[in-house]
C-alpha cells in the first residue's frame, strides 16, 4: 500500500499540473474541445485514483469538478471567468492536499469543511443549468412501501427526495465509486443496500463484480442530489416524494445491522477471520484489515463509529460480535485521520539514456582502473624510468578524461528543464492580471533548457517576484497604455537560454520601463542617499536603486508590492548562489532583467586568490577582470579609496581590511585588483596575489562555522589545500 501511495502523489502532481495547463488554454480558447477533453480526463482519473485511498473529501472535491466539467463537455455551459475561477480554486486546494499527503499522509483536518464550500462554489452557478434534463415529476418507488416504522422515523416526513441506484456491474473498472456518490448526497437520511440478484457462496464470488441495489433518501430538493450522480444518469432515477409520517414513531434498535441482511453476514465474517490461527503478524495484520472494514460497513449503513473504537473492537472475535451486538457506546465522531506515515521521498526522474551512459563509463573506469596494477609491478620491477614515466603520463590523461566524462554525466543525471519553474507563470499571470485589470501576453521561452535541480530550487521564488513586479510596475493598465499609443494588452516575454557554462533567465516587459529621475528623487526622499549623490547618480546607477534593500516607488502598501523587499530579495538569493542579476529599461518602452546562474551548484568555478598568507575563493561569475593597478593611480580619501577602472570610477576595499586581518607593510609599486561585478554596481577587491582557475566542490559551512557570516562555504583544491569561498556581497 505503502508504493501505491507514492504512486499516487507522483501521479497526483502530474495529473494537477495537467489540468492547470489544460484550464488556462480553455480560458484562451472556450472553444477548444481537446483541452476540455483533457481537464476532464484529469479530474476523472483522479476521482478514481484518489477513492483507493481514505481521502474521501479529496474524492468528493474533484468529483464535483467532474460534473461541473461534464456541463461544458455536453454543451450546456460555457466557460467564463467566473467558472474558470472556483475550477482554479479547487485545483489549489487538491495541490495543497497532495503536498500535505506527501510529507504527513492525511489530509488536514479541516478537509470536509474545505471541500464542502469548494463543492458548494462549484455548484452555485450551475444547479439552473445542469438538472434540467434530469427533471420529471415524482414516481412511484415501491420499496417506500416497505420502509419500517424504525426507517421511516429516521428519514422523517414531509417532502423528501428519493434516489434508486443500481451501478452497472462493471462500475469499479469505469471509476465509479457507488458509496463514494452517496457520501456526497446532501443531508442523507436513510441508505439501503441491497442484493440486486442471488448472491452466490462467498467462495464463488467475484469482488470485482458490483451486484448490489442502492436504494436512499434525503432531506434535500431533487436539485441539490442529480449533481452526485451526474457521471450516471443512465443508472439512477431521483424524484421528489412525500413519506407521511409512521403511525408509531419507534426508537433505532441500537443493534449496528439488520438481522439476516447482507451487512449483517459480512460483519459475522469479519469475526471470522479474526478466529484464524496465525503468527502475530499475521493477527495484527488481518485486525488492521478487519477494522478498516467493518467502519467502511458501517459508513454504508449510516452508523460511523470512531477509528479509535472500532480498532478496540477487533481485538478479538468475542469484543468484535460484543460490539456488533450492542452497538456504539455514545454517539458517532468524525472519523479520526489516518495515522501519519513517513513522508514520501522525493523521487528525481531521470532518462533511461543518461543512466546508460553513466554505466558506460562507470565500466570504462573499472577497464582504466585494471590499468593501474601492472603499472605498479613494474615500477617495483625496476623498469627504466623513461618509460614508465610515458606510460604513466598516458594513464593520467586516460584517467582525467574519464573523470571529466563521469562527471558530466553525473551532473546530467540532476538536470532539470526550466519547465518546473515555468509552469507555475501562466496561472500566476492570469491571477494578478485579473485582480489589477490588466490584459497581459505571457510568452515563454526556452522552457525546455536544463540546470540542476538546486538552481530551479534557488531560481523559482526570484522569478516570481520579477513577473509580479513586471506586472505591478511595469505593465501599465489598458487606458494608459492607448493613451501611449500602445496596444491595450501588455506583453511580458520570460527567456530561458544556456550561455558560457551557465543559465541565463531573461523577464522583459513593454511596459513604462523605469524614469531614472524619479529613482533619483525616491532614493533622496527615503534617505537612501544624499540629494547631490542621488542628483550625481548616471541613468544606468539610478535604475539600479530597485535593488536597494527598503526601496520602492509604489505609491501604496499592497498585497503585491510597496514594500521594497522584492527587489533586493531577488538579488540575494542569486547572488547567494554564485550568480548575477542585470537590469536594463527605457522609460517609456519597458525593461529588462537578467538572471545569470551557474548551470549547478554542487561544483563551482572559483578564482583563487591569497590574502595574508590564507587562501580564498572568489566564484568566477562574480569577476568582471583582474589586472595589476599602479599604487599612484588608487585615490584615498581617510581611509576610503576608490581607482578608475574601464572608464569608470570604482570603490577599492581590501581583502585584508575586510577579513580583520594585519595590513600588509611590504612596499608594493602596485595591487592586483579583482574587479567584483555585483548587483549595486562594480566594487575593485585589492588581494595579495591572485592564482589560479579551479572547478571545486562547494561544502556548507557546519557546526560552529555554520553561523559565521560571509563564507559561501569550504572547498579542496586538487592538491589538497583547502579553501573558503567568500560571499562577497554579505562581505561588502
Amino acid at each position: 500500500m505503502s508504493e501505491l501511495f507514492d504512486q499516487f502523489i507522483v501521479e497526483a502532481q502530474d495529473l494537477l499540473e495537467t489540468a492547470g495547463g489544460a484550464l488556462l488554454a480553455l480560458e484562451r480558447d472556450p472553444a477548444d474541445r481537446a483541452s476540455v477533453d483533457e481537464l476532464f480526463r484529469a479530474f476523472h482519473t483522479l476521482k478514481g485514483a484518489s477513492a483507493l485511498f481514505d481521502m474521501a473529501p479529496f474524492t468528493r472535491l474533484v468529483h464535483a469538478g467532474e460534473d461541473t466539467l461534464s456541463l461544458l463537455r455536453d454543451g450546456r455551459r460555457a466557460l467564463t471567468p467566473e467558472l474558470a475561477d472556483p475550477l482554479f480554486r479547487v485545483l489549489d486546494q487538491c495541490a495543497r492536499w497532495v503536498a500535505a499527503l506527501e510529507t504527513a499522509g492525511a489530509l488536514p483536518d479541516d478537509a470536509p469543511t474545505a471541500a464542502d464550500a469548494l463543492v458548494r462554489g462549484l455548484a452555485g452557478d450551475a444547479a439552473a443549468e445542469g438538472t434540467a434534463a434530469a427533471g420529471g415529476e415524482a414516481e412511484a418507488f415501491p420499496w417506500l412501501a416497505a420502509l419500517t416504522a424504525e426507517e421511516r422515523a429516521g428519514a422523517g416526513d414531509g417532502r423528501l427526495t428519493a434516489i434508486d441506484y443500481r451501478p452497472d456491474p462493471e462500475c469499479f473498472f469505469t471509476g465509479d465509486d457507488p458509496l463514494a456518490l452517496f457520501r456526497r448526497v446532501p443531508d442523507l437520511r436513510l441508505l439501503r443496500i441491497e442484493a440486486a440478484e442471488p448472491l452466490p457462496a462467498l467462495a464463488e464470488m467475484d469482488p470485482y463484480r458490483c451486484v448490489l441495489h442502492f436504494r436512499a433518501l434525503s432531506g434535500a430538493d431533487a436539485e441539490a442530489v442529480r449533481p452526485a450522480f451526474r457521471s450516471v444518469p443512465d443508472q439512477v432515477h431521483i424524484a421528489a416524494v412525500t413519506l407521511k409520517p409512521a403511525l408509531k414513531p419507534a426508537v433505532i434498535p441500537i443493534a449496528v445491522a439488520p438481522p439476516d441482511s447482507l451487512a449483517a453476514r459480512m460483519l459475522e465474517e469479519q469475526g471470522r477471520i479474526l478466529e484464524l490461527p496465525g503468527s502475530a503478524v499475521e493477527r495484527d495484520s488481518r485486525r488492521a484489515a478487519v477494522a478498516r472494514a467493518v467502519a467502511a460497513i458501517l459508513a454504508s449503513l449510516g452508523r460511523p463509529a470512531d477509528r479509535r473504537m472500532i480498532e478496540a473492537a477487533c481485538a478479538d472475535a468475542v469484543t468484535l460480535h460484543r460490539f456488533l451486538a450492542e452497538g456504539p457506546a455514545r454517539p458517532a465522531t468524525p472519523e479520526s485521520p489516518p495515522t501519519a506515515i513517513p513522508a514520501a521521498r522525493r523521487a528525481l526522474r531521470v532518462e533511461p539514456e543518461r543512466m546508460d551512459a553513466l554505466m558506460a563509463l562507470v565500466g570504462e573506469l573499472s577497464v582504466v582502473k585494471g590499468q593501474l596494477g601492472p603499472l605498479l609491478r613494474r615500477a617495483e620491477d625496476g623498469e627504466l624510468a623513461t618509460e614508465l614515466r610515458r606510460d604513466l603520463k598516458g594513464f593520467s590523461a586516460r584517467l582525467d578524461t574519464l573523470v571529466g566524462d563521469l562527471r558530466h554525466a553525473a551532473l546530467r543525471l540532476r538536470l532539470l528543464p526550466l519547465a518546473r519553474v515555468f509552469d507555475p507563470l501562466p496561472r500566476l499571470v492570469r491571477d494578478t492580471a485579473r485582480r489589477l485589470d490588466k490584459t497581459v501576453e505571457l510568452m515563454l521561452e526556452g522552457a525546455e533548457t536544463e540546470a540542476d535541480k538546486d538552481i530551479l530550487d534557488v531560481l523559482g521564488e526570484p522569478l516570481l517576484h520579477l513577473v509580479r513586479n513586471a506586472l505591478d510596475h511595469g505593465i501599465e493598465p489598458p487606458d494608459r497604455r492607448i493613451t501611449a499609443g500602445k496596444p491595450p494588452g501588455g506583453t511580458l516575454r520570460v527567456r530561458a537560454f544556456q550561455d558560457k557554462g551557465g543559465v541565463v533567465v531573461e523577464v522583459s516587459d513593454d511596459g513604462a520601463g523605469i524614469d531614472p529621475a524619479a529613482m533619483r528623487r525616491a532614493a533622496a526622499a527615503k534617505g537612501l542617499l544624499e540629494p547631490d549623490a542621488a542628483a550625481a547618480l548616471s541613468d544606468a546607477d539610478a535604475v539600479r536603486l530597485v535593488f536597494a534593500p527598503g526601496f520602492s516607488t509604489a505609491g501604496a502598501v499592497s498585497d503585491l508590492s510597496g514594500r521594497g523587499v522584492g527587489m533586493d530579495a531577488v538579488r540575494a538569493a542569486v547572488e547567494r548562489a554564485g550568480g548575477r542579476v542585470e537590469i536594463a529599461s527605457t522609460p517609456g518602452a519597458g525593461t529588462r532583467v537578467r538572471l545569470s546562474l551557474p548551470l549547478t551548484l554542487s561544483i563551482t568555478r572559483v578564482v583563487v586568490v591569497e590574502a595574508a598568507g590564507a587562501l580564498y575563493g572568489i566564484p568566477v561569475a562574480l569577476v568582471g577582470g583582474i589586472q595589476r593597478v599602479p599604487r599612484a593611480a588608487i585615490r584615498a580619501v581617510k581611509r576610503a579609496e576608490s581607482v578608475v577602472l574601464r572608464d569608470r570610477v570604482v570603490p577599492l576595499v581590501r581583502l585584508r581590511r575586510l577579513l580583520g586581518q594585519p595590513e600588509d607593510v611590504r612596499v608594493r609599486e602596485s595591487d592586483c585588483v579583482v574587479l567584483a561585478e555585483l548587483g549595486d554596481g562594480p566594487v575593485a577587491l585589492a588581494v595579495d596575489d591572485v592564482g589560479e582557475r579551479a572547478d571545486v566542490v562547494l561544502r556548507p559551512m557546519t557546526g560552529v562555522l555554520r553561523s559565521l557570516r560571509g563564507y559561501a562555504g569550504t572547498a579542496a583544491l586538487g592538491d589538497g589545500r583547502l579553501i573558503l569561498v567568500l560571499d562577497l556581497r554579505e562581505l561588502l
